[in-house]
């Protein structure tokens, strides 16, 4: 009996929808669109009763409803300066010029142009057998940003998509593939308006040698639902870093993972996540060490305020043939109110002997200290707390290696909590 026996009417409606106007899609998109379908009736939106989801409830979303409807609406009240004017409701947008070296196209366009390329990354990568809402995402994503970086091109400027309000906007799909001795840069905003569920899937492929540097900058609706998927592939040698940032949504919930399928490649998984209110924001991170010479680093740190609740479980996998690995993960949490809450959770599973990994995950308050020494030099009592807030987050937001998206979130982080004197 599938999971969601009492709302798959609605489900296979809309499916059938997405069918019709996906006929002309070749026959291995359709079947992954079918298979996708099937697992996600059978899984269903993920309950309490998940071990993966204990502290986050998605109840809200079982019905499909935030998902399907649509928001007439515009984001660009919503967007951040650094992408003004970016958005609209036709779908996602590509920010400024593409660099040399690089193609971006839809999902119709690429299907034209490199079809094999797009049928052995698109749908592999990023599982949907055993993650409900990657099913969700594959079952009915409309359409999808493929990007390219050429082989040996090296990028001169990122490339920024921008998705907002609309029909088109609720399950963004993004595919990048970087050639051999590659580098790239990706930064995809996500900002809203009203209620609604969003839940977007990204997947890197890192050829031998390639360098993928992408970041998520959530800025949702405080209305709003955010689910997101980012997972890599990565070759010998290869080089992905992932930048998580979490500001906006009512419930955000990011799952990031990758998979180091040769030697001497190396992944950093970082984040930064400010809430406060009712906020809950959620991170799932997943490093598969499957081949020796292979190092990783994560540092997740977040900021909560009032009755916000964070969520940490990041998880390393060690494969008996992964000797020589170096894995260091860490997750640091500031309360600024005696209500906030933080369950975190970092693991290790090590199959090898000849191995250096390390984890750890802290929990803690402003110094008093620190906070009357700054006050005992005339410095207002919330700017030294909004200062302290920002020395905490420091070593995080130097990770950001795009200017303009490291000025507005340093900005933002300073003036977060002006608004509640201490």
């Amino acid at each position: 009996m599938p999971a969601i026996a009492d709302r798959a009417d609605v489900y296979l409606e809309r499916f059938n929808d997405a069918l019709a106007r996906a006929a002309a899609e070749p026959t291995w998109l359709l079947e992954r669109r079918k298979r996708a379908m099937e697992r996600f009736l059978q899984l269903g939106v993920p309950s309490l009763k998940h071990e993966e989801y204990k502290y986050t409830d998605l109840s809200a979303l079982a019905d499909g409803q935030l998902l399907f409807a649509t928001r007439p609406g515009s984001a660009e009240a919503a967007l951040p300066s650094y992408v003004a004017g970016g958005a609209s409701d036709a779908g996602p947008q590509v920010l400024g010029r593409v660099p040399q070296g690089a193609r971006v196209q839809s999902l119709a366009e690429a299907l034209r142009a490199e079809p094999d390329l797009v049928q052995r990354h698109l749908a592999t990568i990023a599982d949907y057998e055993d993650h409900a809402l990657c099913a969700v995402n594959t079952a009915f994503f409309s359409d999808a940003v493929v990007i390219q970086a050429e082989r040996g091109a090296v990028l001169d400027e990122p490339i920024q998509l921008v998705f907002g309000d609309g029909p088109q906007g609720s399950l963004p799909r993004v595919l990048i593939v970087a050639g051999r001795n590659s580098s790239v840069q990706v930064v995809e905003t996500y900002a809203g308006s009203g209620a609604y569920w969003r839940n977007a899937v990204t997947e890197i492929h890192a050829e031998e040698n390639a360098r993928v540097d992408h970041y998520r900058a959530q800025v949702e609706s405080l209305d709003a639902y955010h689910t997101g998927r980012l997972q890599a592939s990565q070759q010998r040698d290869s080089y992905v870093s992932s930048f998580s940032i979490s500001f906006g949504a009512a419930v955000a919930r990011n799952d990031i993972g990758t998979r180091l399928n040769g030697s001497g490649c190396e992944c950093s998984l970082d984040g930064l996540y400010a809430v406060r209110g009712d906020q809950l924001v959620d991170h799932h991170t997943s490093i598969d060490h499957a081949m020796p010479h292979c190092n990783s680093h994560q540092l997740y740190k977040g900021v909560l305020d009032d009755r916000a609740r964070g969520v940490f479980n990041g998880k390393i996998f060690v494969r008996p043939d992964a000797q020589k690995t170096d894995a260091v993960q860490s997750n640091k949490n500031l309360l600024l109110s005696d209500q906030s809450e933080v369950n975190t959770k970092p693991q290790l599973e090590i199959d090898a002997n000849d191995v250096r990994c390390t984890h750890g995950a802290t929990i803690g308050q402003l110094d008093s200290e620190a906070a009357f020494y700054l006050q005992s030099r005339g410095i207002g009592a919330n700017r030294a707390r909004n200062l302290l807030t920002y020395a905490f987050a420091a070593d995080a937001l130097e990770r950001i290696k795009v200017a303009q998206l490291k000025e507005h979130f340093e900005s933002l982080l300073l003036n977060r909590f002006a608004s509640q004197e201490s």
